[in-house]
């Protein structure tokens, strides 16, 4: 399923922007590269770019990648690159690497893999992720609160659209959590409101 780009607020409230703040506090202070994995429209990419001295935003939709620089045109610190992360190469390792709302759409081990070995020790990994429901009690559960919350924030602000191609989730934060858990040794996983969940790697020095 595939979200239109057309008319979009790319900087609007959604429920992946709603989290934007809490992936920006993991940011590590004199950040000088940054790597937004399926950027989408660019949003985190711009406000990233006002911690970091220079931010490759990398997603493999053509026509998103063309919208995010129409909307980001002035910003001078952003490179968009219309590539597929699994086999794109990098020049240089990063300080910080983010990957909201992508990382169900990767290969989960290897993508987590590839993200390790593109940071510079010492350097972050924030994710911003979906995951399935663990049975339809849970859903309802979940949906809930989460329904009522999202209701009020898109009547109280602007908000946008995906804008990019969206797909369901296939692991439970539980498998989420094990997978991730083996490969990044220390990762701070939390579970959100809004069907999301986010996971937090520091990259050790060693």
């Amino acid at each position: 399923m595939t979200d239109s780009i057309g008319d979009v607020n790319a900087d609007g409230w959604n429920h992946n922007n709603h989290y934007h703040d809490l992936l920006l506090d993991a940011v590590p202070p004199g950040c000088r590269r940054a790597l937004d994995v399926g950027c989408g429209l660019g949003t985190f990419a711009r406000r990233i770019a006002a911690r970091a001295g220079h931010v490759d935003a990398l997603d493999e939709n053509e026509a998103v990648i063309q919208q995010a620089r129409e909307t980001s045109r002035g910003s001078e610190r952003i490179r968009f690159i219309h590539e597929d992360f699994m086999t794109w190469t990098a020049g240089e390792p990063y300080d910080v690497i983010s990957m909201i709302a992508v990382l169900h759409h990767l290969p989960f081990r290897h993508a987590l893999e590839k993200a390790a070995t593109l940071l510079r020790p010492g350097g972050v990994l924030t994710v911003l992720g979906l995951h399935r429901a663990r049975s339809f009690a849970h859903m309802g559960a979940r949906s809930l609160v989460g329904y009522p919350v999202s209701a009020f924030y898109r009547i109280t602000r602007p908000t946008s659209r995906v804008g990019a191609p969206v797909r369901d989730p296939s692991m439970t934060l539980a498998e989420i959590s094990r997978e991730a858990g083996a490969l990044l040794p220390a990762a701070t996983i939390r579970r959100h409101l809004l069907w999301r969940y986010s996971l937090i790697w520091v990259k050790p020095q060693t």
